[in-house]
């Protein structure tokens, strides 16, 4: 996928993180949230600037455990759940 499209699908995740933090009806879960907008931003800025492979590859590894190891309570994380999925497979 062209560096665009995968800066465009990062956005979109970004976005439904966000979105989903403004959604949830489940305090504990807006924190969960603003670790994964963090830890996206890393992901984006290392595409935005060229970083080189491994370090994304360590950054979508970090960001995939984050996922594994947090529990999300609320329904509205099907959207940033679905939108990483597509990050992933734009960037693997």
């Amino acid at each position: 996928m062209q560096g665009n499209d995968m800066k465009k699908e990062i956005a979109q995740y970004i976005f439904s993180l966000r979105d989903a933090a403004e959604k949830t009806h489940r305090a504990e879960d807006r924190s969960i949230y603003t670790m994964y907008l963090a830890d996206a931003a890393v992901i984006l800025a290392l595409v935005e600037s060229d970083g080189s492979p491994e370090m994304l590859r360590e950054a979508i590894d970090s960001h995939e455990r984050l996922w594994g190891q947090t529990w999300l309570v609320d329904d509205v994380f099907k959207g940033p759940s679905s939108a990483w999925k597509v990050v992933k497979q734009c960037l693997v």
